[in-house]
């Protein structure tokens, strides 16, 4: 018989997949703060709450944490600040984005400042502990492990190797850190050079997700590793095949 989430709470039954696991929860609202603080601590999670965009940034860097749940409108440093310089200084970290701002550009802003998830106000909290628990989880039976899950090493094609371990592309003269979804995308791409993957292929295998074909996230996530791969001067550049999908091909 399957129990709903909220039935696992009323019983005070911890969730499976959150033993051991420890949320940063940055939100400014402490009435917000202190409801989601106590159902993720029913869940079986350890929660640790900061209150402004600065504390919450040096605690995400100084603490071993699991996971971040990232308020947009901070005081003292916005969200999306924050959470890109946890990115760059801690790329193995997922961040979901709380916000009350549904618009698309917002949306996407999120995405960009490295985001790997993002859920508007008022939101479920069996949503929130579901988004949760499929963040931090391993990929379901069935859809192929991209990234370090899978093996580690090195993996690469012309001038460019992708460190699995390091979540890093370099070449011989660059090197630059890619999120987590960008680096599973990426691992993705140079498992089979030149070979054409559908976008539902990818949504699949790295977002562990069904494609929706209103969803811009994997466009921005290429268009972020576009970026990095200009940034190291790659020979090698990802190719879009309109209505299909992408490929990774020499420049």
């Amino acid at each position: 018989m399957s129990v709903g989430i909220n039935e696992i709470l009323a019983k005070g039954v911890p969730v499976t997949d959150s033993e051991q696991k420890r949320i940063l929860l940055v939100e400014d609202d402490a009435t917000i703060s202190d409801l989601v603080a106590y159902n993720l601590r029913r869940a079986g999670y350890e929660v640790l709450q900061e209150h402004n965009g600065r504390s919450g940034l040096e605690t995400a860097l100084s603490s071993d944490v699991d996971l971040v749940l990232m308020d947009l409108m901070l005081p003292g440093l916005d969200g999306m600040a924050a959470s890109r310089e946890i990115v760059r200084r801690k790329p193995h970290l997922p961040i979901i984005m709380l916000t009350a701002r549904s618009e698309r550009e917002t949306v996407l802003e999120g995405f960009d400042s490295g985001a790997d998830d993002y859920i508007t106000k008022p939101f479920d909290l069996d949503v929130l502990l579901a988004r949760i628990q499929a963040r931090l989880r391993r990929a379901p039976v069935g859809i192929a492990v991209v990234g370090p899950s899978a093996e580690g090493g090195t993996i690469g094609t012309g001038d460019l190797l992708l460190d699995r371990d390091t979540h890093v592309i370099r070449t011989v003269t660059s090197e630059v850190s890619l999120n987590p979804k960008e680096f599973d995308l990426m691992d993705l791409l140079l498992s089979r050079p030149g070979h054409l993957f559908p976008r539902e292929e990818i949504v699949e295998r790295v977002w562990h997700q069904y494609y929706s074909p209103a969803s811009r996230t994997l466009d921005v996530h290429v268009r972020h590793l576009r970026a990095k791969l200009e940034q190291v001067g790659a020979e090698v550049s990802i190719q879009t095949v309109r209505g299909v999908g992408y490929r990774l091909e020499p420049r």
